[in-house]
């Protein structure tokens, strides 16, 4: 079977492993760059020598089949512990150091190279948007299930298709599918979910007294998370920071200018840091749309039974809001269509 997946990110790239393991055709299409979702890397400063995880700073690991893959990719050198410490800072000023029941995993070359481990062996065509899907139907003869169309106007048919994507734009997708195919029962679950923004705030500093600590949980209103980027890998004089920021502040200045935010942001991280924060040699500001899903669905994935419609959705919204439900939601469905197309 020749399978689309739309969105290169953890969940889609899983599935699609598992059925191209099988034999299957997978093809992978990326409307970004880059694939990995939020385990992204911003090259930045002089010659674009820093690489900063600008999405998500480190992940763990709970479930069996997650640890086999933590275990897969620190044996290639992939990933590794983030050892350190790391510190709470509360609502009045107060910082303590604590204990973390898990460890914390990140990558030193860039989380994206965990996406790109995942996808090495898939055809995957990045800066390809998929603005709609049509259902050719049970009657074709030659043709295959679905037409994936492009803003373009050029078009690529699959037996499958795989939605891997934020709910939000997995829902419009659905939507040029809602008269042809009963896709209804989809499209009303996942409008239900909501979903958190971040802005996240890169720096670099080549004269900096940087804290002790990996990071840092706030209890602001501004500032949610701090990434000690440097404790990662030394790459350099230049020291980093990555700023997460708390969903309200993202919420109120959606449409704000990027430089006021970065401004506002960096007032904050002078109050809390200190006055060196303020002295940035350079920044950069990311929106994060779907930073995390508020009420994820109580599901492993969903998919539209039927030989001639398989359809389905994965992703981190999928039973949790994490690294290990996106890993997990596509690596279910992957294991499940291998064995319900099995020849």
């Amino acid at each position: 079977m020749k399978i689309a997946v739309i969105g290169a990110g953890i969940s889609g790239l899983t599935a699609g492993r598992e059925l191209a393991n099988a034999g299957h055709e997978v093809v992978v299409f990326e409307k970004s760059g880059g694939y990995g979702g939020r385990l992204a890397t911003r090259y930045a400063g002089k010659d674009n020598a820093q690489k900063l995880d600008h999405g998500v700073s480190f992940f763990t690991a709970e479930s069996s089949e997650f640890k086999k893959l933590v275990t897969e990719l620190a044996a290639k050198d992939i990933i590794t512990t983030w050892e350190g410490s790391y510190a709470t800072r509360n609502a009045n000023g107060k910082v303590t150091f604590r204990e973390n029941n898990s460890p914390y995993y990140y990558a030193p070359k860039g989380m994206n190279t965990v996406g790109k481990y995942l996808g090495r062996n898939l055809d995957i065509r990045l800066n390809e948007k998929v603005g709609g899907l049509t259902h050719i139907g049970e009657n074709r003869r030659k043709k295959k299930s679905w037409m994936l169309n492009f803003p373009t106007a050029l078009t690529e048919s699959a037996d499958a298709v795989i939605i891997s994507a934020p709910a939000r734009q997995a829902y419009a997708l659905l939507n040029t599918t809602i008269d042809e195919i009963e896709t209804l029962k989809l499209v009303r679950e996942i409008d239900e979910v909501e979903y958190e923004s971040q802005f996240t705030l890169m720096a670099g500093f080549e004269e900096a007294d940087m804290p002790e600590w990996n990071a840092l949980d706030c209890e602001d209103d501004v500032i949610e998370f701090i990434s000690n980027e440097t404790t990662k890998r030394n790459e350099g004089e230049v020291k980093t920071l990555v700023v997460h920021t708390t969903s309200e502040f993202a919420k109120k200045h959606l449409h704000s200018d990027r430089e006021v935010v970065e401004e506002l942001i960096t007032d904050r991280l002078t109050e809390i840091l200190g006055g060196w924060a303020a002295l940035a040699d350079w920044k950069q500001v990311h929106f994060w749309r779907y930073s995390r899903a508020v009420n994820p669905l109580p599901h492993d994935f969903m998919e539209i039974r039927g030989n001639d419609t398989p359809l389905a959705l994965v992703g981190a919204y999928m039973n949790g809001n994490t690294v290990e439900s996106a890993y997990l939601s596509g690596l279910k469905l992957g294991k499940h269509w291998v064995q319900q197309f099995a020849d």
